[in-house]
């Protein structure tokens, strides 16, 4: 599977807009609600170490889980 990339709020570009990074040490996580399950990865940016976040469909959630 191709890297996961996501917007970095540490890392700007010159119109101080977050750029999209590459995500190291992803975790996959799944939170209940009262309109369904949603899907979203953690990890940390593979330029600046900084935390990043997205959410996820749940075929990429599944297809994260089963490489990892």
């Amino acid at each position: 599977m191709a890297d996961l990339k996501g917007l970095c709020m540490k890392c700007r570009d010159a119109n101080n807009k977050p750029t999209m990074q590459t995500m190291n040490d992803v975790k996959v996580e799944e939170k209940e609600s009262n309109r369904g399950v949603r899907y979203s990865a953690k990890g940390k940016c593979a330029q600046c170490g900084g935390n990043m976040f997205k959410f996820l469909s749940k075929d990429l959630a599944d297809e994260l889980r089963n490489s990892a």
